[in-house]
């Protein structure tokens, strides 16, 4: 486990002094050395943002794949530092963004004090042999950006947990006293406040979301097509549109797409990438077939009774939304 100091370091060093244009580095990587003991991480490659998302937990890849399928996202800061002093808006910078100076972010230890929550300090000390009390920075789970109908960059945080209940109390599976369940609670309804409160004071809305959310059904799928969106094709362009059109042809008449892509892979070989094209047309929206019944296209696909971007609407919308 690192020491507070190096990780202090190690979150200021990536994110202090982040800029639009910058590779994004989370404050944790979604590796063994960092990553907290037992949790189940995920390193997701994303077409469309051009690099690794690091997810930390089961929940944070699902809900991950869930804002990537959302075609208005634009960019996702995941494992996000909190600053604990006053800091720029996430959005000052962005090319898309019309504001020059959109508000600032009250840090966390001011907020803290505002609300009566114990800020999480550690004594730093430096190479002169001076030690001082710093406010630690606490990171959140995932940071979206996404565009509205204008185009204009807007910012939605997503808090993330297994369950519900898991908002409302600290280890909340674990065996405890009346007295420690009671300070659990009341700790995660403080650390939700001031994650709350941090964004909300840059105009940014926080969503708490968990997988008990989401039908295991639209958890399965999102991963199914998620792992081929990003898959290159080698076959010409021209065939691979030909094709989707067919695919598009077979799933209105109740045909199973596995067929198409067999005729075609039997005709223009790699079977695969045909395979494949029909997920990411999944993925793209392109067919819209019933995320929240399986996806299998050996039979007639689902057609779309509710759409899935819809249902959960609410999740992507700021306080204007």
């Amino acid at each position: 486990m690192i020491n507070p100091q190096l990780k202090y370091d190690q979150i200021v060093g990536r994110q202090g002094n982040f800029k639009w244009g910058d590779i994004y580095i989370p404050c944790t990587l979604a590796v063994p050395k960092e990553a907290p003991k037992g949790s189940r991480i995920s390193r997701l490659n994303s077409r469309k943002l051009g690099r690794t998302i690091h997810a930390l937990s089961t929940p944070e890849r699902v809900f991950v794949q869930f804002a990537l399928y959302n075609p208005a996202l634009i960019d996702i800061h995941e494992q996000k530092m909190l600053s604990p002093i006053p800091t720029v808006h996430p959005l000052r910078g962005h090319p898309l963004s019309t504001e020059s100076f959109p508000p600032p972010l009250s840090g966390t230890l001011s907020i803290a004090q505002a609300i009566g929550f114990e800020h999480y300090i550690i004594v730093y000390a430096h190479q002169n042999g001076e030690r001082k009390k710093k406010p630690f920075p606490y990171q959140g789970d995932l940071l979206l950006f996404l565009t509205d109908f204008s185009g204009r960059p807007f910012a939605v945080n997503w808090t993330v947990k297994d369950t519900a209940v898991a908002f409302s109390e600290r280890r909340s599976t674990k065996a405890k006293t009346p007295a420690q369940q009671k300070k659990d609670r009341d700790f995660a309804e403080m650390r939700a406040q001031l994650e709350a409160d941090y964004y909300a004071s840059g105009g940014i809305r926080t969503h708490q979301v968990s997988m008990d959310m989401l039908d295991t059904a639209v958890i399965a799928n999102l991963d199914l097509i998620f792992s081929m969106h990003g898959l290159q094709l080698t076959h010409d362009p021209q065939l691979m549109e030909d094709f989707s059109i067919a695919v598009q042809r077979a799933y209105t008449e109740g045909t199973p797409v596995a067929q198409i892509a067999i005729q075609y892979g039997s005709r223009w070989g790699r079977r695969d990438q045909f395979i494949a094209r029909i997920y990411q047309d999944i993925w793209n929206r392109k067919l819209a077939v019933d995320m929240f019944k399986p996806i299998h296209i050996d039979h007639p696909l689902n057609h779309e009774e509710k759409d899935l971007l819809t249902a959960f609407g609410y999740l992507f919308e700021g306080f204007s939304g």
